[in-house]
């Protein structure tokens, strides 16, 4: 029984990953398309001017660039593709499970576009501020690229903490008592998870993913506490 489970893990794995890269690479050929303009929309809203220091640069930046948006903007067809993939094995009705992936996606975006719109604007003017007559940043366009990226993805899965909490109170994983217990030790790993997550050792950025993420660890508290009353209330 647990081989034929681990077997169909593996299949579902497999189809995953096929077909997550077939979406990706599609909507990354439209991204690459339109990865100028792409560009621009972020030095726009960091207010950042990027150098390129070697001829194929700004082109293999803008394939990586590419890469990225078109995970981004597949990320509801991926997280659907998971879902139908890994509904039987992880015993998810239908409509369970369409709730499930809206919040999914849902929060992910407010993640990315809280990032997109607060963070990356405020963190970046933090960091150049740094800058005199003497000290002038001189940033490559690969080396920005990947720090919008990276930073952009770090908030968007983060603030799914909510409705993976929720998932494993469901599944009879965690209690929100373990969790309250630990708080302490939870507010430990969330401050190194956000050092080792933004690409800098600065304590400004850091704090900025730290702060929403310590906020969403106690919605999720909150969303176990409520789903297991729940479960009690069917139970009696």
């Amino acid at each position: 029984m647990e081989r034929e489970k681990v077997t169909t893990i593996l299949k579902a794995a497999k189809g995953i990953i096929l077909k997550t890269l077939i979406a990706v690479s599609i909507i990354g050929i439209g991204c690459f398309i339109a990865s100028k303009s792409i560009l621009i929309g972020l030095l726009k809203n960091t207010n950042m001017k990027v150098y390129y220091y070697t001829l194929p640069e700004v082109f293999f930046s803008s394939v990586e660039l590419s890469i990225f948006a078109g995970a981004f903007f597949a990320m509801p067809v991926i997280t659907l593709i998971i879902w139908l993939e890994l509904r039987t094995v992880l015993g998810l009705k239908t409509s369970e499970g369409f709730i499930f992936w809206f919040f999914t996606i849902l929060l992910f975006y407010l993640g990315s576009f809280f990032c997109y719109f607060v963070v990356l604007p405020s963190g970046i003017k933090f960091l150049v501020g740094y800058e005199n007559e003497m000290l002038k940043a001189m940033i490559s366009v690969e080396k920005f690229i990947t720090f919008c990226a990276t930073m952009i993805f770090a908030f968007g899965v983060t603030f799914e903490i909510p409705i993976f909490l929720l998932f494993t109170s469901k599944k009879g994983i965690l209690k929100s008592e373990t969790l309250t217990k630990t708080r302490r030790f939870a507010i430990l790993f969330i401050t190194i998870a956000s050092a080792i997550i933004t690409p800098t050792p600065d304590v400004y950025n850091m704090m900025l993913l730290a702060v929403p993420t310590y906020f969403l660890f106690e919605v999720g508290i909150l969303l176990m506490k409520i789903n297991e009353r729940k479960q009690k209330r069917l139970l009696t």
